[in-house]
């Protein structure tokens, strides 16, 4: 996800303009690391962003993707069980019904709301944190508006490796907060329309490719990305694991204006993958049925990340965090998306 968004979310005290630009500097290049693949959700615009400690660069990223252990553990539906599927056979599914849908409506902006729930440890202290963004984009050279909200903060206690310290303006260390914070309301921000237009996960350094124009059969979007992860290489001098790349961004590309049939290809690309198993049908955070496919990973918190489907659609419900067999460490969930010709009148706020 975002780490620099994310960290304004949960300490939302606004900082010096001077520790806002050294934060960001530090987040950003650690977020460009090849070490790692970032994970990015819409929207990608911060709030404000607090300067964290020296040498904490490090716990950040370890944080910044850290998940919940609080969720409680859920068992994949017993239906599961009934019908013997394979990952291929669920994404092609869902490729054909994807290839069938017509294009969403028009409108002046393109809308997204997402709910994501992550932990986050600072200092001596870990916290859980629910959170909703919506954004509204008119489009490249155009307006947008991106909104937030909590839906809470709950401090879980001592933090078992601590993480990095937050300090005030002055350089002085924020003292840690060690009791709950209740929901807040929405607050949006004007930024530079086009960026929900954008596929991401670039690294920052290579312009990110219009969704509406990317090739709609499989073979044109292997090809198209294969030569944006080339020239990605050339430019940060290392390479992506693209397998895992799609996964990761699949549920991306299917909150954008891309055709429909852009995500049907991308399905098809995602269904040659032999790493992949079939969970079977699942209950996401919503409370809404999907089939989840898991992909392994070497993360310290969990080891497997699911992408739930809705096989009546094939649209994206959610991408969760799991820790095998099947405990819900963390999730971020699609609530809405699509044209519409209104931004909601929520109070502003600033950009940090």
């Amino acid at each position: 996800m975002d780490e620099m968004r994310m960290i304004g979310t949960l300490l939302d005290e606004r900082p010096s303009e001077r520790s806002v630009a050294e934060g960001r500097a530090r987040l950003e290049r650690e977020v460009r690391s090849p070490r790692r693949v970032p994970r990015f959700s819409k929207p990608r615009w911060t709030f404000a962003v607090p300067v964290l400690a020296a040498g904490a660069v490090a716990a950040v990223t370890a944080v910044a993707v850290g998940v919940s252990s609080g969720t409680t553990p859920r068992a994949p539906d017993a239906s599961r069980s009934a019908v013997p599927m394979s990952a291929k056979t669920v994404l092609l599914a869902a490729a054909t019904k994807m290839e069938q849908a017509a294009p969403p409506a028009s409108g002046k902006y393109w809308h997204t709301l997402t709910r994501e729930r992550v932990t986050m440890t600072t200092g001596k202290s870990e916290y859980d944190q629910t959170t909703e963004l919506g954004s509204w984009d008119a489009g490249p050279g155009r307006e947008a508006w991106v909104a937030q909200r909590s839906l809470g903060s709950r401090y879980l206690g001592p933090a078992a490796d601590g993480g990095p310290k937050v300090l005030e303006g002055d350089g002085k260390p924020r003292p840690e907060r060690t009791t709950d914070k209740g929901p807040t309301g929405w607050t949006k921000v004007k930024v530079p329309g086009g960026g929900t237009f954008q596929m991401d996960d670039w690294g920052g350094s290579v312009k990110a490719p219009d969704v509406r124009k990317l090739p709609e059969t499989p073979e044109g979007l292997k090809a198209s990305l294969r030569k944006l992860f080339e020239h990605m290489k050339k430019v940060e001098g290392s390479g992506i694991d693209e397998a895992e790349w799609l996964f990761r961004n699949v549920e991306n590309l299917s909150t954008t204006p891309a055709s429909p049939k852009v995500l049907g290809a991308a399905y098809r690309l995602l269904a040659a993958d032999p790493g992949l198993r079939v969970v079977g049908t699942v209950t996401d955070p919503l409370g809404r049925k999907g089939t989840a496919i898991a992909r392994p990973v070497g993360e310290a918190t969990w080891n497997e990340e699911w992408l739930v489907i809705d096989p009546a659609t094939g649209r994206v419900l959610a991408y969760e965090y799991v820790r095998k067999p099947a405990k819900v460490v963390g999730y971020h969930v699609t609530l809405s998306y699509g044209w519409t010709n209104t931004v909601p009148n929520y109070p502003l706020g600033k950009v940090g």
